[in-house]
């Protein structure tokens, strides 16, 4: 009898692996754009104004003797204490800034009297930079055209640190562009208003630049990325240093078209981007400022105007 031996040959491997871990940071932060401030004043007016009602010319109080045949009206002078700056006044409603994409909470309203010799700010010592104004109006009553006021939009530039990283090869360039129309809503006698006080608008921008003055990261310098305002722009509308400031002088609207004011790049190829900026839209009533004082006086029928301004700051491959 033959035995049969039944042999397994078990042979195993073993695979060699390689592994390895490894983590990596993302930062995300996007550009924010928004109203936030506004200002009103009405310079004293040097010279009176003195006209007949009846025959529209240039007339004398003093030598009217006969009160039931004068019709010799005035207005105010800057020495008679009248103060027309005290007739003008804007009112203004706001809510605390709110990241993008959120709704404006907390919605409250003020009113701010002009002053005569500087503008009254709806917000001063940079709170205009926590707030956003979420609705505007410029009320006007004093007897003469005259009034000046101005409105900010304020942006904030994404936290990102475009200066550290150095000579990018693909850094993107900001142009900013900013424009203004007035539509003339509501005109008597086809009067309306834009025209009869000739209004006149400029713009202002200033930025803040990354790598430039006292504050080269996109944070406040100690690291604080939150809701930090430490920059160089102040409410004359300058910064420090060669940073980007652009003007424009006051011009004349054409009625309901649109009146391009800014168009400029902040950078272009380098790392010096936008960390704060401040576009300024100054408005003044030109018509102060006419040889012919009877065309001063405000009308007493009411004319309506609406103003709407654009501002943009953003990337571009222009």
């Amino acid at each position: 009898m033959k035995n049969f031996i039944l042999m397994f040959l078990l042979v195993t491997t073993n695979a060699m692996a390689v592994s390895v871990e490894f983590k990596f940071d993302i930062n995300s932060s996007g550009p924010s754009i928004y109203p936030c401030d506004a200002g009103l004043k009405h310079a004293a007016h040097q010279e009176r104004v003195c006209y007949d009602r009846v025959t529209a010319e240039s007339c004398n109080p003093a030598r009217c003797t006969d009160e039931v045949q004068c019709n010799c009206v005035c207005t105010a002078d800057s020495t008679s204490g009248a103060g027309e700056y005290r007739h003008d006044f804007l009112k203004a409603s706001y809510a605390k800034w709110s990241e993008n994409g959120e709704t404006a909470t907390n919605v409250s309203s003020k009113s701010v009297a002009a002053k005569q010799s500087s503008f009254a700010r709806v917000f001063k010592n940079n709170l205009e930079w926590d707030q956003q104004l979420t609705k505007l109006s410029f009320n006007l009553g004093s007897e003469r055209y005259g009034a000046e006021f101005y409105l900010d939009v304020c942006y904030r530039g994404p936290q990102i640190e475009y200066y550290m990283a150095g000579s990018l090869a693909d850094t993107p360039n900001f142009l900013l562009r900013a424009q203004a129309t007035v539509t003339d809503i509501n005109t008597n006698n086809g009067m309306n208003y834009s025209s009869l006080a000739d209004l006149q608008v400029r713009a202002v921008a200033v930025c803040d630049q990354q790598g430039k003055g006292s504050y080269v990261y996109a944070h406040d310098g100690s690291g604080n990325y939150d809701n930090t305002f430490a920059h160089e722009i102040n409410n004359n509308m300058t910064v420090a240093n060669g940073q980007f400031v652009k003007s424009v002088a006051f011009t004349g609207f054409n009625t309901g078209s649109n009146l391009f004011l800014i168009k400029n790049w902040i950078n272009v190829r380098t790392t010096k981007t936008p960390r704060f900026c401040k576009v300024r839209y100054t408005f003044k009533e030109n018509k102060r400022n006419s040889s012919d004082l009877l065309s001063q006086i405000r009308k007493w029928k009411i004319q309506q105007a609406e103003v709407c301004t654009y501002t943009s700051i953003n990337e571009d491959i222009e």
